[in-house]
């Protein structure tokens, strides 16, 4: 048995996993409640019983399944095997890279399809004439695709971030941050780039898309308070 222990920080992907009998309880109740719950939200989406057009259904399918995806890849792959199953074929290196950089692909899109549908509905109620063209079902498909593709490439540079801690008959174990990730002025850049993208960004973004949106439907109930209040002044 050869046991080599690399030099780089200890961590396991996606850092460490939590351990203790309140995490081991915690993560199965989420995915025995979230799993479901993503599921039956996209099938009753897909058959059309909600009487929402196609654009928003289109959004809203894709963030149920991408939450979907988080919930499988960060709670189930990462979360729950790590407690459960902490030596498993999953904990080998190539495996667990790979995990982690699916993991953050599907964070991403998490996130940015939700930016995508609230700068959506913001057209829908602040910009009638844009309204027209840009909130339509080919937009929405075109917006998803795009998202959701820029995510895995995005972070597809993460798999290559990590190395193995153990090499145990010539099989590389568990997942280890690379210490070029620290030294290179390219992943430095990478890294504080994918910082801002997410969670900042869209952070910020919802925060600014969400206050006008409330600001503009304000403005638009005073208007219609001071017409109604002329309307019964003249039938006065």
């Amino acid at each position: 048995m050869n046991c080599g222990r690399k030099h780089s920080e200890l961590l396991t992907e996606m850092h460490a996993v939590p351990r203790g009998l309140v995490f081991a309880i915690y993560y199965p109740v989420l995915a025995a409640f979230g799993l479901p719950a993503n599921l039956a939200v996209i099938v009753i989406l897909i058959r059309r019983r909600c009487g929402l057009t196609k654009c928003i259904t289109y959004y809203l399918v894709s963030m149920a399944v991408t939450d979907l995806l988080v919930m499988f890849t960060a709670v189930i792959l990462n979360r729950i095997s790590g407690i459960y199953f902490p030596s498993s074929f999953l904990s080998i290196t190539p495996v667990c890279s790979l995990r982690s950089a699916l993991n953050y692909a599907a964070i991403d899109s998490s996130a940015w399809l939700t930016v995508a549908f609230t700068f959506d509905r913001f057209v829908a109620i602040t910009w009638q004439k844009l309204k027209t063209k840009y909130c339509t079902e080919k937009v929405a498909l075109r917006v998803i695709i795009t998202v959701s593709g820029l995510s895995c490439v995005k972070n597809a540079f993460t798999y290559f971030g990590y190395e193995p801690i153990y090499i145990i008959n010539n099989i590389p174990w568990f997942c280890g941050t690379k210490n070029i990730i620290y030294t290179s002025p390219a992943w430095i850049a990478y890294d504080w780039i994918r910082s801002i993208l997410n969670p900042f960004l869209p952070f910020v973004m919802l925060l600014l898309f969400n206050a006008l949106t409330v600001r503009h439907i304000v403005l638009a109930n005073r208007s219609r308070r001071r017409l109604r209040a002329q309307n019964i002044r003249q039938n006065q």
